[in-house]
């Protein structure tokens, strides 16, 4: 069923939403010679009014077309806001050539245009967009010279172009750190919220996530929408490498595997950092027989790795414990039941796979 926005992208329906705000400026100015008209102040025919608005709505509802359908995307500036910019900056220019005497007033749709390019535009197309700006002012008057040479005031209309010149090179100075300003302020969010959710060492997930992830999976699996498993997976003799090759060396060796084995993993697994050299695997939609396989790659995969800044001959292995999620039960009970699999892993020689089964209470 077709909605205005698409449901499932967030960056396209702000785009969206910031094309509405565009349109709405678009239906004001298209009022707005609707009045000049109807006051008996503008040149403009109805047959250009009609026509000069028609063609408007209809370059609008390409924009949305082209943005809905996700034709945007194949362009580097998605928003399309240069190009957006451009065509309003055009219309502005034929509402000039019919107002006559309210040009001044007209003026004003300058900073209308030019206030949208915050959400995107950097200096230097701030600045392109001024001179397109002034220059298609002028053009715009000499032809009006030439046509209808009694609508033109010269020291007005020269003064005119004298605020533009200055105004919208001072506004795109302005505009351009403000975006730059905004992008900042953006990466810097981006970076807070990877540091609240991304172990710093191993750069997986961390505990708090997960835990985030585990309820989004359990409340999928109460649903029955599909199961998940559970694998922990601890170092083996791991403070033998601290005690031996130092706390730096250890840490090289955390993120190797922490690393190693998130490349091993499918893009709708997870893992995360549970505490000291424990780590989780959360695999999504599988069922246990086709975990214990994938905890069994991950253990094989560990054993052969090589660590940067250590021995050749220097090798590490790891023990894994792992369970499914029984539905409607509590999300530590499953990790309780891989804990308890770690542990007998841990017991019956290390370097292996443990499964404990889902028993109904």
């Amino acid at each position: 069923m077709f909605s205005f926005f698409p449901k499932d992208d967030h960056n396209q329906t702000l785009r969206l939403k910031r094309f509405l705000m565009a349109f709405g400026s678009y239906i004001g100015c298209i009022a707005l010679v609707g009045f000049f008209y109807f006051q008996g102040i503008t040149r403009a025919t109805l047959n250009v009014l009609v026509i000069g608005s028609s063609v408007n709505i209809v370059f609008n509802l390409l924009i949305y077309a082209i943005i809905r359908t996700g034709l945007n995307k194949r362009f580097k500036d998605q928003s399309l806001t240069l190009i957006q910019m451009v065509m309003a900056t055009f219309w502005i220019m034929l509402i000039v050539y019919y107002a006559d005497l309210l040009r001044s007033v007209v003026l004003i749709l300058y900073i209308v245009v030019f206030m949208f390019g915050l959400f995107k535009l950097n200096v230097w197309q701030f600045l392109f967009l001024s001179v397109f700006a002034v220059a298609n002012y002028v053009a715009v008057l000499l032809l009006l010279y030439k046509t209808y040479p009694e609508s033109i005031n010269p020291k007005i209309d020269v003064l005119n172009i004298l605020i533009l010149a200055v105004v919208l090179p001072w506004f795109s100075l302005v505009g351009g750190y403000i975006t730059k300003l905004r992008a900042q302020i953006s990466h810097a969010l981006s970076t807070i919220e990877q540091l609240a959710i991304i172990d710093d060492l191993t750069q997986v997930f961390n505990r708090r996530q997960m835990y985030k992830i585990l309820e989004g999976q359990k409340a999928l699996g109460d649903r029955g929408i599909h199961p998940f498993s559970i694998c922990i997976f601890d170092l083996d003799h791991f403070k033998i490498v601290n005690d031996t090759f130092g706390h730096s060396a250890g840490d090289i060796v955390l993120r190797t595997v922490a690393q190693e084995a998130q490349k091993n993993l499918r893009n709708i697994d997870h893992i995360a950092r549970y505490g000291g050299e424990e780590f989780i695997l959360i695999l999504t939609n599988l069922e246990i027989k086709e975990a214990i396989v994938c905890a069994e790659r991950i253990r094989d995969i560990t054993k052969k790795l090589v660590f940067d800044d250590m021995p050749k001959e220097f090798k590490i292995t790891i023990s894994v414990g792992v369970t499914e999620y029984r539905p409607s039960e509590f999300i530590q009970n499953a990790i309780n039941r891989a804990d308890k699999a770690l542990y007998r892993a841990k017991a019956n020689g290390r370097d292996r796979v443990e499964y404990e089964p889902s028993t109904t209470i």
